[in-house]
């Protein structure tokens, strides 16, 4: 046997048996920086996936409500996890009060360029206090159903007498509060002073997305039909459950 012969004989049989070594170690690296993925995230509480499933119905509810509440302190893990939850849940209550929850936190999570959006049809009005001066005021006439406007628990017929600190003026209070909202992002609070009969409120709206089609006037000066927010949102978290999906099929078997 030649030198030359004799060398590539023994670089093939260390190929052979370092190539096998390497990708061991590898993988059980790949497979270490897994689990510890999987510890850092939190772990949904049994207790609440076990509400959810509960015989009584205010216990469903309310496991649902604490699930929520759970979720929004760390929105990018309790998503992962809780979509664990989800997918893996054989009992159709869990299963459907999880999806819930899921999609609301991702919902809150979701990026959101855009104007604020406060979900209101308005009017201006007048409020007169207790030693009988007018001030001016923007009226609700009316409240679509799922905007921020409706979880702030706003009412039509109630009066908005400032919002943050701003305070309305004698001109235009309507055009006031729209140019507040729309100079606010998506995801932003604010709090909102309002009259209702004779209660002083001050209730807080987390403003969404504005709907590009409230800016689209048709030939009759009417605006056009909006979606409803719960059907955008639907949307959007199908959108987001086919991309997790798609990641789970392109993602290696354990």
């Amino acid at each position: 046997m030649t030198k030359k012969s004799f060398r590539k004989i023994w670089f093939i049989s260390l190929l052979s048996t370092s190539i096998p070594i390497l990708a061991g170690a590898l993988r059980a690296e790949v497979e270490d920086l897994v689990e510890e993925e999987k510890q850092a995230l939190p772990e949904v509480p049994a207790s609440m996936i076990e509400a959810l499933g509960h015989e009584e119905f205010k216990k469903r509810h309310a496991g649902q409500r604490d699930l929520l509440v759970w979720g929004k302190k760390d929105l990018k893990g309790s998503i992962t996890s809780l979509y664990r939850v989800y997918r893996e849940a054989e009992d159709p209550e869990v299963r459907l009060r999880s999806r819930e929850v899921l999609k609301a936190l991702v919902i809150l999570k979701q990026p959101l360029p855009g104007q604020g959006y406060l979900g209101i049809q308005m009017d201006t009005a007048r409020w007169k206090d207790e030693e009988g001066m007018l001030h001016p005021a923007v009226l609700i006439t009316d409240v679509r159903k799922g905007t921020a406007a409706d979880l702030a628990t706003l009412r039509a017929d109630d009066l908005i007498t400032g919002v943050d600190q701003v305070l309305f003026d004698d001109l235009a209070p309507t055009r006031r509060l729209a140019d507040y909202i729309k100079s606010k992002n998506p995801g932003d609070k604010i709090i909102l002073k309002v009259r209702r009969g004779k209660e002083h409120l001050e209730l807080t709206a987390s403003l969404r997305r504005r709907p590009t089609a409230l800016d689209e006037i048709n030939q009759w000066g009417v605006l056009p039909v909006l979606p409803q927010e719960t059907e955008m949102d639907e949307d959007y978290f199908q959108e987001w459950l086919k991309k997790q999906k798609k990641k789970e099929r392109k993602a290696p078997k354990e």
